[in-house]
């Protein structure tokens, strides 16, 4: 049986999980109707621990100390955006 990826902080535990989300697309240069009606926008994936998910908001770090609640690569998505949230399971 497969098992999700935990670090544990503080007794605080913290899943590793794959984030399927969507961002803007912008240009700054010059397009014809044809070139604009072509964009969309971009489907991107991160991979984090989730630190806080509700209605709102997720947010999610990639580093973090052992010893501390001290967190890097640090991102915070509106849910609005956030299109699938899958745990990493080994």
């Amino acid at each position: 049986m497969k098992k999700p990826i935990v670090c544990k902080i503080k007794k605080k535990k913290y899943y590793l999980c794959k984030v399927t989300w969507i961002d803007i697309t912008g240009e700054e240069d010059h397009a014809s109707v044809d070139q604009f009606n072509r964009m969309d926008y971009s489907t991107l994936i991160t991979y984090g621990f989730v630190y806080h998910k509700d209605k709102k908001y997720l947010k999610t770090f990639s580093t973090y100390d052992t010893e501390d609640e001290i967190f890097s690569g640090r991102n915070v998505f509106p849910m609005g955006c956030v299109k699938k949230i899958e745990k990493i399971l080994i």
